[in-house]
């Protein structure tokens, strides 16, 4: 048995599960054929580019130490440091030959400032060179630099007050020792240019200290090319599609063959599905005819319906599996009959075509109800 529809319904599911299985077919095929492209960057050079500053506080003969160096990471007094032995490294190593040239230099910056909102202002400043600016040139794949310098503090110490003195001015105070090295080179995949800065920093005009500063940089590079690589076909995405394709062309299948263009109702079958749908509740079915003795014709069902309502009473028709034979409601009140007359009954059944309205009237507005 096939499953009737409206003809305007059928069309549009038929339609709209078409345009479904085109699109997720299309959907599919450029998801296989053409997942899609991402920006991939490949390492062609790379480098280790770092340095480091290591210390030790060398102190004067006196009584509270025992011994005449002091390791990193302590609190020093100024009145028994003799001076500060530093080591300076940076290592340059590429992962293959090329042409890699290290300026580098090394300073002590001396600097006055004041903190204010906790932001730092310098008030004055002053470079002393320790190592001029040198140049190392490679064609290896590496550089290695290291010095060694001595730092005396109490000279350092002994500027500061001049500046004091001489400026009036009462700031805080510190020594940073800088090494700079700055990297340019070129390779056949492409050009290095780089920079590192190590630093130690030590307070200055004060009765004791700790050292800090960025004493241990490491900074590696790398030169690298951006290309287009595909992506992956996305199977879960695939299966997905899959499965919506597969359950449209079904659904469409169904449609064709399994569907068939539902009779378009005539005006009475209209007037009738109007009728029970609005007042289905207040309608009873009646097995045999009744008295019209004492008839008073109505216009329409809504006439009837207030007349129901005046009365109190239920609206009334005789039942039939021909809906063309249920043309006439009443409703009685003592010794009279109301009755409306549907004005579609003289249409004729089809051949052959016999429909129970009761039943098709009623399940489809349970349907509809159910739906809304």
């Amino acid at each position: 048995m096939k499953l009737r529809l409206t003809k305007n319904t059928r069309k549009t599911l038929i339609f709209i599960f078409i345009i479904t299985t085109i699109l997720f077919s299309y959907f599919i095929c450029n998801e296989v054929y053409n997942p899609g492209f991402q920006e991939q960057k490949n390492a062609l050079y790379t480098y280790i580019n770092k340095g480091a500053i290591n210390y030790s506080v060398h102190l004067k003969p006196n009584k509270l130490y025992s011994e005449d160096v002091l390791e990193e990471g302590k609190l020093y007094i100024t009145e028994f440091v003799d001076y500060i032995d530093t080591k300076l490294k940076y290592e340059f190593a590429g992962d293959m030959s090329d042409s890699i040239k290290a300026n580098y230099s090394v300073i002590a910056k001396v600097q006055g400032f004041v903190i204010e909102s906790e932001e730092i202002k310098n008030v004055w400043e002053k470079d002393f060179p320790i190592v001029p600016g040198r140049t190392i040139n490679s064609y290896e794949n590496k550089i290695s630099i290291n010095e060694k310098v001595k730092v005396n503090i109490n000279e350092y110490n002994a500027f500061v007050k001049e500046i004091k003195e001489t400026t009036k001015i009462n700031c805080q105070t510190n020594l940073s020792l800088l090494m700079i090295v700055d990297l340019s080179g070129s390779t056949d995949k492409g050009v290095v240019k780089d920079n590192i800065t190590t630093s130690l920093v030590v307070p200055l005009d004060v009765a004791m200290f700790e050292v800090s500063g960025n004493s241990k940089v490491d900074k590696p590079g790398v030169i690298e090319e951006t290309v287009q690589a595909q992506l992956p076909v996305n199977k879960n995405l695939v299966i997905i599609f899959g499965l919506i394709l597969a359950a449209s062309l079904i659904l469409l299948i169904v449609l064709i063959f399994f569907t068939n263009i539902a009779p378009d109702k005539d005006e009475h079958e209209k007037e009738l599905y109007k009728i029970f749908k609005k007042h289905g509740d207040r309608l009873v079915a009646l097995c045999s005819d009744i008295d019209l003795t004492n008839t008073i014709t109505v216009k329409s069902i809504d006439d009837l319906v207030k007349i129901a309502d005046d009365a109190g009473k239920s609206i009334l028709y005789k039942y039939s599996h021909n809906y063309k034979e249920i043309n006439k409601f009443y409703v009685t009140d003592n010794d009279e009959v109301f009755l409306l007359v549907l004005e579609y009954s003289h249409v004729e059944n089809n051949e052959g075509t016999e429909i129970k309205i009761i039943e098709n009237i009623t399940e489809q507005i349970k349907t509809e109800s159910q739906l809304n």
